[in-house]
This record gives C-alpha cells, structure tokens and sequence, in this order.
C-alpha cells in the first residue's frame, strides 16, 4: 500500500488537472494533503476507501478530503478532471466531511472544464481565483447521491461480499452461503442490516449494478449487461436502473 502524497505546489486555492486513462487503469492505494473532486467526464471510476467503494458514473464525481487513503480503478475509456483544494479550504465547515459522490450541476461541469484549460504561469490570478470561489460555492450546495457499497469488516460477511464483487451474478441464496461459512442465515442476515446499513438482497442489487455500470461503459448493450450482471432479465434490470439513477440504462452514458 502506498503512502504516497501528492504535491501540486498549486499556487490558488485550487486547481483542476485533466487525467485520460486506458479502460482497467488502476491507481494504486495512496492519499494526499489536499481535499479532491474527482469529476467523470466519460467513464466509469471506482474509489475503493477502507469504508466504501463509490461508484462514479459518467458527468459525476467524487469528493475526497485531504488524507483520505483510496484506490480508483477505470472502467471504459475514463476521463476525469481532478479538482484539488488546498488544506485551509478543504476544512471549510460547509464542505462534505467524508467521501461521497455528488451531483455535478451544468455551471460546476462547465467551470471545471474551463479550469483545466486555463495555463496558471499566465493567467490572471484574480480572474481564476473568482471561477474556483464559484466552483467551490456550487461545491457546497452540491446534492450528495448515496449510491455506494458499504465494506465489510466482519470475516464472514467478507467472504461472502468479496465473492459477490468477483461474480456479481451469482444466485446463491442466504442459507447456501451460511451453509457454506457454518453459520445461520438468520446470523447472516442480521449481519448484514448491522454492519452494512442493508439486506444481503439489497447489497447483491447494489454489487449488480455496480458492474452493469462497468459494462455500459465499455459499450455493450442492455441486453448482455442484463445477463452478464446477473439480472433475471433486461426489463427486470431498466426497472431497478431506472428508479436508481432516474434513467433507462439504454439513455445513462448520453446524459450531459
């Protein structure tokens, strides 16, 4: 695991950098000493912390404060623009204390946009230092979207969690899995609403869409992300898609 800390030697109170990677990138555990909004301009992006994986879909983003360890793996050919903060406003008390994935509204999306273009040797220092007052208000008033898998502690529920991510469609019933790990299923199941905050139903939908995202991005249709994502079948999967994003996943990636 790395400890590495990023140094932007950034000389506002924030700079946006635009990072390109290749689909299955893997950036590697390490945090850094400032806070970071990891924006998806096309993609997928997964941030692994020691709490969560967060899922972060095409034209959204990730708010990481400073020293948070996390991991980010790409799912298609992901774009991103990483908007650093400096200490001293990371800490603002209005800003998100922990890591969570936020709406980008249109304005945010344009300014970061805007941001990573703008060359800081030359550019008007009072000029920039309004846009990132203005990214950093949009910031504060950013609606949070509480699509994320919880991470297990328990070695129970590891087994079982960790198995689920590596083969999101596997049917295996709660009393076959507390079978296999010899413990009840109704151990199991309160396990699972203790330390997860959800049931193990809820928690295999949640692994499920998390790797339908992963396909989509990469392009494949509807139907084989259905299947290959373990849904019984296309239409039960735009159903569950739909009511946790607000959209069909045919329609997902074209959003702006």
């Amino acid at each position: 695991m790395s400890n590495a800390i990023l140094n932007t030697g950034i000389p506002h109170a924030a700079i946006v950098i635009p990072k390109s990677y290749p689909d299955g990138h893997i950036i590697d555990w390490h945090h850094h000493n400032f806070s970071q909004l990891v924006f998806a301009c096309s993609g997928v992006m997964i941030v692994e912390t020691h709490e969560n994986l967060w899922v972060i879909p095409s034209q959204r983003a990730v708010w990481i404060p400073a020293g948070t360890l996390h991991k980010v793996s790409m799912h298609g050919h992901a774009e991103m623009r990483n908007f650093y903060v400096q200490a001293e406003y990371g800490n603002d008390k209005e800003l998100p204390k922990q890591s969570c994935v936020l709406n980008v509204t249109p304005l945010m999306r344009e300014l970061l946009l805007h941001l990573a273009t703008i060359d800081l040797e030359t550019a008007d220092k009072h000029e920039v230092a309004r846009l990132i007052k203005v990214v950093l208000d949009q910031l504060r008033s950013a609606h949070q979207i509480t699509f994320y898998l919880p991470v297990a502690t328990d070695t129970r529920l590891v087994t079982i969690c960790e198995a689920l991510i590596a083969a999101p469609s596997n049917h295996d019933s709660l009393n076959e899995w507390a079978a296999r790990i010899n413990t009840s299923s109704r151990t199991l199941s309160r396990l699972f609403r203790k330390e997860l905050g959800m049931s193990f139903i809820d928690y295999r939908q949640q692994v499920r869409l998390f790797e339908a995202l992963k396909q989509l991005a990469k392009g494949k249709s509807v139907t084989i992300v259905a299947m290959e994502a373990g849904f019984s079948s296309q239409s039960a999967f735009s159903r569950l898609f739909k009511r946790s994003f607000g959209v069909t996943p045919g329609n997902f990636f074209s959003q702006k």
